[in-house]
C-alpha cells in the first residue's frame, strides 16, 4: 500500500466528506429554456414520489391528507391548479420546497424549488384562506415578485402567482389575517 493510500484511509472520513463536498458546485447556472423544461417536468412529476422521499412520517401524512378527502392529485400541478387543494398537501410541498430551497446540492433547482415553495404559499392563501408560512405580507410579496420576474415561469403558474400578488395588495380575495401563532409554519 502506498503512503497516500494508507494516509486516506487513516484520515477523519468527516474531514474527508467535507473536503470531497467543497469541490462540489451546487449552484450550478441554468438558462432559461432548462429551467422551463425543468417546471414544466416538475409540474407534471408524481407529487407522491418527491413527498414521500422526504421522510416516513411524511409519507403517512401525504397518504392520509390524499386519500381522506379522495382526491385525484397526481401532480404538483393538479395540487397548485386544484380550486379546493387539501391545506395540508400544500403544506408539505411548501415544506418539500424549503428543504429543496435550503439543501445543498437538492433535488431540485433553486429557482424552481422557489417557485413551488411561494406557490403553495399563495395557494393555501387565496384558494384555502390560510396562512401556511411565517412570512410576513412583505417577504411573500418580495418573494412572489421575485417569482413573477423570471422570463421562463409558465402562463399558468404567473397566472397563480399574480393571483397571490393582487391578494397581497387587497385587490384579490385574501387571507392575509394572521391565524393564531401555533396555526402557522415556516
Amino acid at each position: 500500500m502506498e503512503k497516500t493510500e494508507k494516509a486516506l484511509l487513516d484520515s477523519d472520513s468527516h474531514a474527508l466528506a467535507a473536503l470531497l463536498d467543497a469541490g462540489l458546485d451546487d449552484d450550478r447556472i441554468w438558462n432559461p429554456a432548462e429551467l422551463e423544461a425543468i417546471l414544466k417536468h416538475q409540474l407534471s412529476a408524481p407529487i407522491r414520489v418527491d413527498l414521500v422521499s422526504m421522510e416516513q412520517r411524511l409519507a403517512s401524512q401525504l397518504r392520509l391528507a390524499v386519500e381522506s378527502q379522495g382526491l385525484l392529485l397526481k401532480s404538483f400541478g393538479d395540487l397548485l391548479y386544484h380550486p379546493n387543494p387539501p391545506l395540508e398537501l400544500l403544506r408539505l410541498t411548501k415544506d418539500f420546497a424549503k428543504a429543496c430551497r435550503l439543501s445543498r446540492g437538492g433535488p431540485l433547482p433553486r429557482e424552481i424549488a422557489t417557485i413551488l415553495y411561494f406557490a403553495s404559499i399563495v395557494v393555501a392563501m387565496v384558494r384555502c384562506r390560510h396562512r401556511i408560512t411565517r412570512l410576513d405580507d412583505a417577504e411573500i410579496r418580495h418573494g412572489v415578485e421575485q417569482c413573477l420576474a423570471q422570463s421562463w415561469l409558465d402562463s399558468r403558474t404567473r397566472q397563480l402567482l399574480d393571483d397571490g400578488l393582487k391578494a397581497l395588495s387587497g385587490n384579490g380575495s385574501s387571507a392575509l389575517g394572521k391565524p393564531p401563532k401555533n396555526k402557522q409554519t415556516p
